[in-house]
């Protein structure tokens, strides 16, 4: 029996999602260890006010770096195939392109946030434009990233991206905390960001050396018109995915007063902590879903892992956000006036669990190139916006406008899933993969 169940555990193991989601689980859950003590030690020496502008910063950064998640997602379909079925040429040619196509676009993002500054800084009501200029810098590197970033995700290269992340993160803490003891408050903690990019970007050549090497080729067919066809509707998917976990942040900051829109950042940073545990596992499973569609492997068995590895913790941390909020918070946040946000935990974890499993849905459907899913995560993230924008009275009204959007969304996906797949009835066992993998 013991054999048996080690044995089983060994299969485990191996198994490729598991053993990818193992190591970008401790990059993350480093990463966000590390996180979380720079956090604890912003929160704690910033004013709520202060702590307000700076997570209404990281949402600005985080709505503005979504299309270039989406394009990460874009160029992971491609060049996975292409490794996939080793057209290393194709591969090496779709890298140069986009490497010089992705400089200039980044360029003009940098652009684009300095001449909007003024604009952004009144919306967001913050005393200085400065700000707004930073986060353009940085959000500019985060384009700049992208190429390598999907290279390495399509090469596997799961251990090295664990070590960037982790690296990145050190350097983030240990810059942050030294910036802001020096006086330099939000932008210390802006800067200490940037410089954790600029790290992450450079290294991140020495794993991609043997395509940079490589001679690019002049006669390849490249398939540029199944890009963009595939392109429009994967970035709008996977902007509305994540505007749903951003917009309800920008919108507070807007609507609330400074101190309120403190409270809600905080709120929000806790209840991401079932995202940091849950969500390496479904970007390890997007290459592996491509590369076993592309050579006609099964890979429903591979959805259903997923979808049992994402829920199960994710319900497991909501009921303990709901029986212990103040505890939570307390943990967290190191209580103060925070805790007046600890009624708010349960739901707004609830949130956040129904959002990872969206995730899985969503990298699901995008990775077999079934895109008119699109349409439906849109009109979620739209609704969820106009919603917000009429109904922001309390926190309440604000969060269950973003559980429910979310909630229809996963609803139809999931419909639409037993309209093409039939039913769960394939799955053999709770842990289906032992047998299909």
């Amino acid at each position: 029996m013991n054999k048996k169940i080690f044995g089983l555990g060994k299969k485990l193991i191996k198994h490729e999602l598991i053993s990818g989601s193992i190591f970008v689980f401790i990059g993350v859950i480093v990463s966000s260890f590390l996180s979380f003590i720079l956090n604890l030690f912003l929160v704690r020496s910033f004013t709520a006010a202060d702590y307000g502008i700076y997570a209404s910063l990281l949402s600005l950064f985080t709505l503005a770096v979504i299309p270039a998640q989406s394009l990460i997602t874009i160029i992971i379909r491609f060049a996975t195939e292409f490794f996939a079925k080793n057209k290393l040429n194709e591969a090496k040619d779709l890298y140069a392109k986009l490497l010089r196509l992705m400089f200039v676009f980044s360029l003009l993002i940098f652009i684009g946030f300095t001449a909007s500054s003024i604009f952004l800084k009144e919306f967001l009501h913050l005393d200085n434009v400065w700000y707004i200029i930073q986060v353009g810098l940085i959000v500019s590197l985060a384009y700049l990233s992208v190429v390598n970033s999907a290279f390495l995700q399509s090469l596997l290269k799961f251990p090295f991206i664990s070590f960037s992340s982790i690296l990145g993160s050190i350097l983030r803490i240990t810059i942050g905390i030294a910036l802001v003891i020096l006086g330099l408050r939000v932008f210390g903690a802006l800067w200490a960001v940037f410089f954790a990019f600029l790290v992450s970007f450079l290294i991140s050549f020495l794993p991609l050396r043997f395509l940079i090497a490589r001679k690019r080729s002049r006669n390849i067919d490249f398939p540029l018109r199944d890009m963009i066809k595939y392109a429009l509707p994967a970035s709008i998917a996977i902007l509305s995915l994540n505007s749903l976990i951003s917009t309800d942040i920008i919108l507070v900051k807007h609507f609330f007063s400074a101190q309120d829109a403190g409270l809600y950042g905080g709120l929000s940073l806790v209840g991401k902590v079932i995202f940091y545990f849950t969500g390496p596992i479904s970007s390890v499973m997007f290459p592996l879903l491509i590369k076993r569609h592309s050579t006609g492997q099964n890979f429903n068995s591979l959805f259903y892992l997923a979808l049992f590895l994402v829920t199960i913790p994710s319900i497991f941390i909501v009921a303990f956000y709901y029986v212990f909020p103040l505890i939570s918070i307390n943990f967290f946040l190191g209580g103060r006036e925070y805790a007046k946000v600890s009624p708010y935990l349960g739901t707004y974890g609830l949130f956040i669990m129904v959002f990872n499993i969206l995730n899985v849905f969503v990298n699901f459907f995008l990775s077999i190139k079934k895109t008119k899913i699109a349409f439906v995560v849109g009109a979620g993230a739209l609704a969820q916006m106009i919603l917000i924008s009429l109904f922001h009275k309390t926190f309440f009204q604000v969060i269950n406008v973003s559980l429910s959007a979310s909630l229809v969304v996963l609803i139809v996906l999931f419909i639409l899933y037993i309209k093409e797949y039939g039913s769960f009835k394939k799955i053999k066992s709770i842990i289906p993969f032992i047998s299909c993998s």
